[in-house]
């Protein structure tokens, strides 16, 4: 028997990505062993990007090409842009990287009864060579229904995922901060889980001008910038934290409430009750060592916050 090819809208969104462009829509029209649309967004490029979309348009049925009159931005760009998307199933795409020709089908299969399943990735420099590190290298690899993780260490990167449509409808509207991916994976956490495949699909490509902090590593030599990411960093984790209990209930998700308010005094520097908040949750964090772990992780981010107001 035959399987089932699923519909997926692949939805990109482009601004100023002339440089890597070919080789990602290159790697997305041959997906083997899908039905593909591609749904393109270009935010007000300045440079060559929409003169090569509009070339794969010409001699590619699969694709759509819209265009922002103006720069509306990351985050409410791949909003519109998914929004534009008809498949059941939605990937979202960056403009950087380079998909393996099985990635869509194996997430595919690997959903199960899932909202949305994920993969590793393999990070590559500007020039596109393989560093030697993977996603996985970085953080723990969540799986699963608890939102928790998610919310306070996710791993769950729009590049790698495969979502229901759904969850992209429950999701809306997008909070105003924080990246789209990760709100995405707290919602597929809270409704039907999230599947991990434990393979690199994807070429993650790591440059100056990526959205994403993951895979970036910071200098020493820059302690007040730092301390200002850490900063935004745990207020945005905050403001996720009081959407998702605002839209869906306290009583679902009672541990958030008292994480929300821990990560606003993490953001000021105050790391008071850090430790023993992490050990009671130790369970859902993955256990006692990964527990300690992060309490150590935010707990030396907190410091660096203190010291840099002192």
């Amino acid at each position: 028997m035959a399987r089932e090819t699923p519909l997926i809208s692949v939805a990109l969104c482009t601004w100023n990505g002339a440089r890597w462009l070919r080789p990602q829509l290159d790697s997305i029209l041959t997906q083997e062993d899908v039905a593909l649309e591609l749904v393109v967004l270009d935010d007000a490029s300045t440079d060559d990007t929409l003169a090569i979309l509009r070339e794969y348009v010409a001699r590619d049925g699969r694709i759509r090409l819209h265009a922002n009159a103006g720069n509306l931005g990351h985050l409410r760009s791949f909003g519109t842009c998914m929004g534009m998307c008809t498949g059941d199933f939605i990937a979202p795409a960056d403009q950087d990287d380079v998909w393996h020709p099985r990635k869509l089908r194996t997430l595919s299969d690997a959903m199960g009864e899932h909202s949305l399943a994920y993969c590793d990735s393999r990070y590559i420099d500007a020039d596109g060579q393989p560093t030697g590190r993977k996603v996985s290298d970085d953080l723990p690899m969540r799986s699963g229904r608890e939102v928790l993780p998610i919310l306070l260490q996710n791993s769950v990167s729009g590049h790698a995922a495969l979502m229901r449509r759904e969850v992209f409808s429950v999701a809306q509207p997008f909070p105003r901060h924080g990246y789209h991916d990760w709100w995405l994976a707290m919602i597929a956490a809270t409704h039907h889980g999230i599947a991990y495949v434990d393979e690199p699909l994807v070429d993650f490509r790591r440059h100056a001008g990526n959205c994403s902090a993951v895979g970036h590593a910071h200098s020493a030599a820059t302690t007040i910038s730092r301390s200002q990411r850490e900063a935004d960093w745990f207020r945005q984790r905050t403001e996720l934290a009081h959407v998702f209990v605002q839209r869906y209930g306290i009583c679902l998700h009672p541990r958030l409430g008292e994480w929300a308010g821990l990560l606003e005094r993490l953001s000021t520097g105050e790391a008071r009750g850090l430790f023993a908040l992490a050990w009671r949750d130790r369970d859902v964090l993955g256990g006692p060592l990964a527990a300690l772990r992060l309490a150590a992780s935010y707990g030396a981010k907190a410091r660096r916050i203190r010291r840099a107001h002192h």
